[in-house]
């Protein structure tokens, strides 16, 4: 009994602090070729007990196979994204974005309404 409480805890332990991160809303501060550099502050310290204010950028590849669309589900290309637009990033895969882990590609961006 005491056994199955323990591996309980355990489990709900590890599961909370090890969330990774599929969707998230941010701001765009550059655009490259094939990069999006935006403010993932609030993906990095959402696990940190003792975090400053400091921020943090992530760069978002953009692939052959990312999908980019409008709010409304059109297809839109790279060009027509601007710095300052919000975007909402489902990754290609779950990640755990860290201050060292800040880099990553993405499966679909979509620009969001302003």
């Amino acid at each position: 009994m005491k056994l199955r409480l323990f591996m309980c805890l355990l489990f709900l332990f590890t599961a909370g602090c090890a969330r990774d991160v599929t969707v998230f809303e941010s701001a765009v501060y550059s655009l490259e070729d094939d990069r999006i550099a935006v403010d993932c502050s609030d993906e990095v310290n959402r696990n940190r007990k003792n975090h400053t204010d400091e921020g943090y950028h992530c760069e978002v590849l953009v692939t052959e196979s990312t999908s980019l669309k409008a709010s409304g589900g059109g297809a839109i290309t790279l060009d027509e994204l601007n710095e300052g637009d919000l975007i909402r990033i489902t990754l290609k895969k779950p990640l755990n974005i860290s201050k060292n882990n800040r880099s990553f590609e993405a499966k679909e961006i979509m620009l969001q309404a302003q």
